[in-house]
């Protein structure tokens, strides 16, 4: 399991480390990411908070305004990251953002019910909406006893 990563948006101006590894991978089917995406879903990797950090570069919030953060990188406007709301502790970061993405697939895939059918990733756990927040536990066990 990669301990540390880094990464940068498409322009490079922002660029980032995290000194962890990732807790979860995957992939999100909503609406709202297919918008910001412009695919068919984003693809993210989820890290503790007190392990990620910026290091170059401005960043504007964009996407919704609300609970949820979504950073971009002030001049390109990549999608950085997304603080979710409710969870302090977390953030996802682009996978396709990291300097070193893995090649796995994504280990599960959410919102399913509002993607497109021909959109597969291979994730081995799929949910039409959102996993039940007692699967969480598991699911993070499970994720870091696979060594990727």
């Amino acid at each position: 399991m990669i301990a540390s990563a880094t990464g940068r948006c498409r322009c490079g101006e922002v660029t980032f480390t995290v000194t962890s590894p990732a807790l979860m991978s995957m992939a999100c089917h909503c609406k709202g990411c297919q918008k910001l995406t412009g695919s068919a879903y984003s693809l993210s990797m989820l890290y503790p908070r007190s392990a990620f950090s910026f290091d170059s570069g401005e960043t504007v919030v964009g996407g919704l305004h609300g609970e949820s953060r979504y950073l971009m990188c002030a001049k390109c406007k990549s999608w950085l990251t997304t603080e979710p709301a409710g969870l302090p502790d977390f953030i996802n970061v682009r996978t396709p953002l990291l300097d070193e993405p893995p090649n796995d697939p994504p280990f599960i895939e959410v919102a399913t019910n509002e993607g497109f059918a021909w959109a597969k990733t291979g994730a081995p756990h799929s949910y039409h909406a959102d996993p039940a927040e007692e699967d969480f536990p598991r699911l993070l066990r499970e994720f870091a006893s696979r060594g990727s």
